[in-house]
Order: C-alpha cells, then structure tokens, then sequence
C-alpha cells in the first residue's frame, strides 16, 4: 500500500516515531526519577497506591510506543486506534498523578504532536479519533480508579 505521499516524505514518519520515542523515555525518566525520590522519603510508603500509578504510566508509555512503532510499520487502523487509546490514558494521570502531573503532560505532549502526524499520513476520522482518544481516557481512569479503592482498602 505504497502511495506517491508515502514515498515522498518518509521523514514526516520518523518524526511521528521518533516523538512517540521520546514520550516513552520521558515516561521511564519520569517512572525512575519518581521511585528515587520516594525511596528518598523515609515515611513515604511505594506500594500500592504510588507503585501501581507509576506502573500504570509505565506501562502507558511503552504501550504507546510500541502501537506507534507498529501503525507506522503496518499502516493498518487497528494499531492507529491502539495509538489514540494509549494516547488518552495519559490525560487521568495528568489529573490524579500531583507529584507526576508535569511529566505525564510532557509525555502527553509528545504523545498527541506523534498520534496526530500518523492520524493526518493515514487520513483517520477525527471525530472517531477524538472518541478513542476519549476511551482510553476513561478506561485508564476506570483502572486508576480500581487501584485507589483496592489501596484504601487494604
């Protein structure tokens, strides 16, 4: 599915990946300053409510990564959607992460300036775009959501 706009600017891909790259190493820097300092802290306890947050972001960013990395490869719409998701899980640790709220924005950032590149090569739907990115807002607040209950009750 080679098209004349594809082989002409293969750059504009690598600058989509390589932004989605980089939201994914702000999102490990943010991860490892984070579980420094609160090691740091001697009242400070890391788990569950802290070590689950930051294995959740972890996660978001390698997973955002990687759906990039394939939707640029394959160039199908299941993995630009697995992009918009990924891409809308950040917006609740934005929200509930305080002590993370700058990092998570920086990777944010990255992440929708990366997610928009590939949505505007692939022509996507906006309107559908918006809708995913909008689930996977929800569905990662529904976790953060598990994982603040199941802290405060144990």
């Amino acid at each position: 599915m080679s098209t004349n706009t594809e082989s002409r600017w293969p750059w504009v891909d690598m600058l989509a990946l390589l932004l989605s790259f980089l939201a994914a190493i702000v999102t490990f820097s943010g991860v490892v300053f984070t579980y420094v300092y609160q090691t740091q802290i001697a009242k400070a306890a890391l788990w569950l409510l802290p070590g689950l947050m930051l294995i959740d972001w972890l996660f978001t960013g390698i997973a955002g990564f990687v759906a990039a990395f394939f939707c640029l490869r394959r160039k199908t719409i299941g993995w630009l959607r697995m992009t918009w998701l990924m891409t809308g899980a950040f917006i609740p640790l934005i929200i509930l992460g305080f002590s993370i709220g700058l990092w998570v924005l920086i990777a944010f950032l990255l992440a929708v300036m990366s997610t928009f590149i590939t949505a505007i090569r692939q022509k996507s739907k906006w309107l559908e775009s918006f809708g995913l990115l909008m689930l996977g807002s929800i569905c990662n607040l529904g976790v953060l959501a598990l994982i603040i209950i199941s802290a405060n009750s144990g």
